[in-house]
């Protein structure tokens, strides 16, 4: 059973990646199987079809940015710095010139299933809710300064973080990103 399981975890991570340079439309199991050195039946033991694994690819993603996000309240002394970690969530991918899972499937949402569409918007929701509540809770403690609506700015934090992703592969210039990331923090400062 733990082969199975390490066979699928591989997969899923080779195609996290080829998701993230390439998009979920941009490749096949033919694709994967040769980077992993498998047959493609392997592959549909584990997901018999490429929605299968689109929706195991963000759940999973799901999950870990729960871990992190939980690790984020653990670590961090105030709201500001929460918000700083989380900045670095998003930095890891343009580090490759890629952007995170959830931004390449939303640029093909269209094309996605409709459980992948349902997963992304879950996991979409999940972080708009963490950062409203490190929003509110930041200006009623005095770490963050902004005006109207958290559940806005909260919208406005994780757009601007996605699109900078955006901007710093198109440009392939990864400034584009920290230029942002760092205006985002002096605005709430």
């Amino acid at each position: 059973m733990s082969i199975h399981k390490n066979t699928a975890e591989i997969i899923l991570d080779t195609a996290q990646i080829i998701v993230q340079e390439v998009g979920f439309n941009g490749f096949s199991y033919a694709h994967i199987a040769e980077i992993v050195g498998i047959r493609t039946a392997s592959i549909h033991y584990h997901f018999p079809n490429k929605e299968d694994l689109g929706e195991a690819l963000i759940a999973r993603y799901h999950k870990q940015s729960l871990t992190a996000i939980a690790q984020i309240d653990v670590e961090a002394q105030n709201n500001l710095e929460k918000l700083r970690k989380f900045i670095l969530i998003f930095d890891g991918p343009v580090q490759d010139y890629c952007t995170c899972l959830s931004v390449m499937l939303s640029t093909e949402l269209p094309t996605l299933s409709e459980k992948v569409r349902v997963r992304l918007s879950q996991f979409l929701t999940a972080n708009l809710t963490w950062l409203e509540r490190v929003l509110n809770q930041g200006r009623r403690e005095g770490h963050i300064k902004f005006e109207g609506a958290a559940d806005v700015q909260a919208h406005k934090f994780l757009a601007s973080l996605q699109g900078a992703q955006l901007l710093a592969r198109s440009f392939r210039d990864k400034s584009r990103f920290e230029v942002i990331a760092e205006g985002l923090i002096a605005g709430l400062t």
